[in-house]
């Protein structure tokens, strides 16, 4: 795909580009400085051990408060090289090996409770120590000096990150607040279905919407993250972090007028400019300084104002809510960028926060038990990993490290999400092997081998947090060439380390199937129950706001982000079922229908909850009752399995409503019935889809329980 110039510019600079391009640059100055400075003093034996720990220093950086992080570095930095040497002593006992790589498999599955950084940081302690169980067979290799280096890497990449954070202490704020605006540009700029379109276009269309809305949420979700981060880090009040939660709340703010624009079907002339104003502020954010077209969209409004060609009365109605928002948002701007206090945030934001005393024994002590399913992933993990290395030791597998470490990465708490990272580590490993066997075959040896290295580390640095299968293909060939010295056939090499690769997936898949499993299925009832009661909750607000002017907007928005979030959850829950074996037909295809009409119905609200013009009470009310009762009631029919319950008819309501209207009001709440009538629908569609049936008052079938007993 060609891209121009200009395009190619703006999308590097996006928000969430510019948090991988950061991330990169950081984790490639940690790594390639040890491998181009400690040769030139005479260190050349510990430049590739350092490369190693200022790697696997670098992955445990996974974001979070700053306390943490650090400590996170600090253990796999002075923890990588005692499990280094310790690998080493344990090559000639198998049991041994054995047993300390169950407990880094127990540890690594159990400190998943305490915080993301977990999963990270038991996988790269694990390779500290296979590493060591690697260098015992490698006669021209010295423990001592890889221990030394492996350490001296890990000291320095702490260095640099304490030097990045202190130099932009909310840059990565800034950057995810960002990607949230460009995310709502994007959905800005969905074109328009035409009158001609088919069904299948249409459908393309609502799906487009639908992946669009769901990018925002995720987005919203990670920048209000990375804000409680900052402000757990916080020694006192701060005007960036004030701001900073205006610039989210009006993002999703405009993510509502974006919907709204959707569901009128308005033209990508009129959205246009402001998905324009949208990326606007992101560039204003990543650059520090800038302002926003508030001028130029308010002509443009005025325009369409005074002629009669142009926006419908909604779609004016929802962009003077847009300028609204954009002005609010100018505002924050001003106040975040007009008087830069960099030397007082740096005062307060030393390493001040403490988690509570005692919360990291607490939450272990907490799964702690065979109930938990973070114990069993544990245990599982500590049983497959514990046999890999004793298999490893035991039969002198040469390459055998790449046994354990796969089964390691590849075993997750679902099935189905192990299924998922067993092919994109089986296939990234396969790719990097073949990078790693032709750089050796040919550029061993050379300048251009410390500089392929470079590219690759720069490489998986930018893509291992978006993209897991691309980030293994780079960082593959790393390991292979930081503990290689050299090989007679590195074909060969590439076959052991495919084979030993292909077997740890098994391994792993294996387990995760036999050894106390935790499928999906089992749970996705539970989600989408709690999907359909927080969308009720959502929507009745939502009603009572049209019928009742009283509803506070605060809440409303909490609970529109409660069924934003438990519809996200369910779709994702979905997903992992699809991936699990002998998935029932009937839960899938009943499942998928209830989640197309569940982001439908999310989407109708959203536009709903953005109609200022007040409905009649009476009618809107015993609507608002009917459709808690039939929602309320799916969902103890999704949650419990259990047969459904005679339902009465929510069109006569809905005509009722629209009958009530005076003549000069119908066409000013012409939107909000239209809107009305697009939820009914919602609603009777997932009344169907769970067996009722749309004309007779009662379920379709005597067992109607959904197929999900």
């Amino acid at each position: 795909m060609h891209w121009p110039p200009g395009r190619l510019r703006d999308h590097l600079s996006g928000g969430a580009n510019r948090i991988a391009l950061s991330t990169a640059v950081r984790g490639t100055l940690a790594t390639v400085v040890p491998l181009a400075a400690l040769p030139r003093v005479g260190l050349a034996d510990i430049a590739y051990p350092a490369v190693l720990g200022a790697l696997a220093t670098s992955m445990v950086d996974i974001g979070g408060p700053y306390r943490t992080r650090l400590v996170a570095m600090l253990v796999q930095a002075l923890g990588g090289p005692c499990l280094l040497l310790l690998g080493v002593l344990a090559e000639g006992h198998w049991w041994l090996a054995a047993a300390v790589m169950a407990a880094i498999g127990v540890l690594s599955g159990l400190i998943r409770a305490v915080g993301p950084a977990g999963p990270s940081l038991g996988t790269n302690t694990a390779v500290a120590f296979l590493v060591g169980l690697q260098l015992a067979t490698l006669p021209e290799a010295h423990a001592a000096l890889w221990a030394v280096g492996y350490a001296t890497g890990g000291a320095w990449t702490v260095v640099i990150a304490l030097a990045f954070w202190q130099l932009r202490p909310y840059r990565r704020l800034e950057q995810e607040v960002a990607a949230v605006w460009e995310a709502v540009a994007l959905l800005l700029r969905v074109p328009a279905a035409s009158k001609d379109a088919s069904a299948v276009g249409r459908l393309r269309r609502e799906r487009k919407v639908g992946t669009l809305h769901a990018d925002v949420v995720a987005t919203l979700e990670r920048s209000r993250e990375v804000l409680g981060d900052i402000r757990a880090d916080m020694a006192g009040p701060g005007t960036t972090i004030t701001q900073m939660l205006v610039l989210i709340d009006a993002a999703a703010a405009m993510a509502g007028t974006a919907i709204t624009l959707c569901e009128l079907g308005a033209s990508s002339e009129a959205t246009a400019p402001l998905a324009g104003a949208c990326r606007a502020v992101g560039r204003v954010l990543l650059a520090g300084k800038g302002g926003l077209p508030l001028s130029e969209l308010r002509d443009r409004l005025r325009s369409y104002s005074e002629t009669s060609v142009g926006l419908s009365h909604q779609e004016l109605t929802a962009w003077s809510q847009a300028l609204s928002t954009l002005d609010i948002t100018d505002e924050a701007l001003r106040v975040l960028f007009g008087v830069r206090r960099r030397l007082p945030d740096l005062v307060r934001l030393p390493f001040a926060h403490r988690l509570p005393r005692g919360v990291v024994l607490t939450a272990l002590r907490a799964h702690a038990t065979p109930r938990s399913a973070v114990f069993r992933h544990a245990t599982r993990v500590a049983v497959v990993t514990g046999a890999d290395a004793a298999l490893l030791v035991y039969l002198h597998l040469p390459h055998g490290i790449w046994l354990p470490l796969t089964s390691l990465t590849i075993l997750q708490p679902e099935y189905g999400s192990t299924v998922t990272r067993a092919l994109q580590r089986t296939l990234g490993t396969l790719g990097g092997a073949v990078i790693a066997s032709v750089l050796i075959a040919t550029v061993h040896g050379t300048a251009a081998y410390d500089v392929a290295l470079g590219l690759l580390l720069f490489a998986t640095f930018l893509v291992i947090r978006r993209n897991y299968g691309y980030g293994i293909t780079f960082l593959t060939p790393i390991v292979i060439l930081l503990i290689s010295r050299g090989s007679l056939d590195p074909w060969i090499d590439l076959a052991e380390r495919v084979a030993y690769t292909v077997s740890g997936a098994i391994l792993a898949l294996a387990a995760a199937y036999l050894l106390w499993p935790q499928w999906e299925r089992d749970q996705l009832r539970d989600r989408l129950q709690r999907s359909l009661q927080a969308l009720q909750r959502y929507l009745d607000a939502v009603l009572q706001g049209l019928a009742d002017a009283s509803v506070d907007p605060a809440a409303v928005a909490a609970l529109r982000r409660q069924a934003e979030l438990a519809l996200v959850n369910a779709e994702a829950g979905f997903q992992r079922m699809r991936a699990e074996p002998a998935a029932r037909t009937e839960l899938l295809g009943v499942a998928f229908a209830l989640l197309v009409y569940l982001r439908r119905l999310c989407r109708h609200t959203i536009a709903l909850s953005l109609q200022g013009a007040p409905l009649p009470p009476e009618p809107v009310n015993r609507l608002r009752e009917l459709i808690a009762a039939a929602l309320g009631d799916l969902g103890k029919v999704v949650g419990e399995g259990r047969m459904s319950v005679p339902w009465p008819s929510l069109e006569s309501q809905l005509a009722e409503l629209v009958s009530q209207l005076s003549p000069g009001a119908a066409s000013e709440m012409s939107r909000a019935t239209g809107l009305l009538d697009r939820i009914v629908s919602d609603v009777m569609g997932m009344l169907g889809a769970a067996g009722y049936h749309s004309r007779y008052r009662g379920p379709l079938r005597a067992s109607a329980d959904l197929h999900l007993s």
